[in-house]
């Protein structure tokens, strides 16, 4: 019997963008490049946030970042502090699987970005379903609240890594972190 949030041999679903890899500083980057859009990392706090000059709102810019500049995009993010230390200790008691909703296009390039940055994984999956909770694994550490909730529905642990556009209040009974720290705490790793 252990008081970790996970069996030790469970497998940890974990995301991409706003988790592993800090995606925000590189967005509003090019929000000021190309939309002469001054935000910051704070100001998006929804993902319905919408962009002047762009059609429609982040998550479409976001979509034109990853079919038009994926490797600018993905390439240049920075990991999250504490991610690369936490995910090593992290796979010496559990199965950690990527599960990204970046389009497959990029996955060579996210695959590159993980080696460079050292992060280690045991799996990397390949087509990652709208609804994470559908995915094979025990547990879900996810930004997004939406895809969080779809864990805990289907039985999963779920953990959401709280980003400005995060809604704790989506997915009750969630592990709701802040850092890399915050895991290892929870983990006792």
């Amino acid at each position: 019997m252990t008081d970790r949030p996970l069996d030790p041999g469970s497998t940890l679903l974990v995301d991409l963008d706003g988790v592993v890899a800090e995606q925000l500083p590189r967005l509003c980057t090019y929000l000021r490049r190309e939309y002469d859009h001054d935000v910051t990392p704070n100001d998006i706090d929804r993902w319905s946030y919408e962009v002047p000059g762009a059609e429609g709102h982040i998550g479409d810019v976001i979509g034109e970042l990853m079919r038009d500049h994926a490797e600018w995009y993905f390439g240049g993010m920075d990991p999250r502090p504490g991610v690369t230390e936490t995910l090593s200790a992290l796979r010496s008691e559990y199965r950690v699987e990527i599960a990204t909703h970046r389009i497959p296009e990029t996955h060579d390039v996210s695959k590159a970005w993980l080696d460079d940055n050292g992060i280690s994984y045991d799996a990397f999956h390949d087509e990652v379903p709208r609804n994470k909770g559908a995915l094979s694994g025990d547990a879900l550490i996810d930004d997004y609240h939406g895809n969080v909730a779809d864990a805990l529905s289907a039985g999963k642990a779920g953990f959401l890594m709280r980003q400005p556009y995060s809604d704790p209040g989506a997915c009750d009974g969630a592990h709701v972190v802040t850092s890399w720290d915050d895991v290892r705490t929870l983990f006792s790793v």
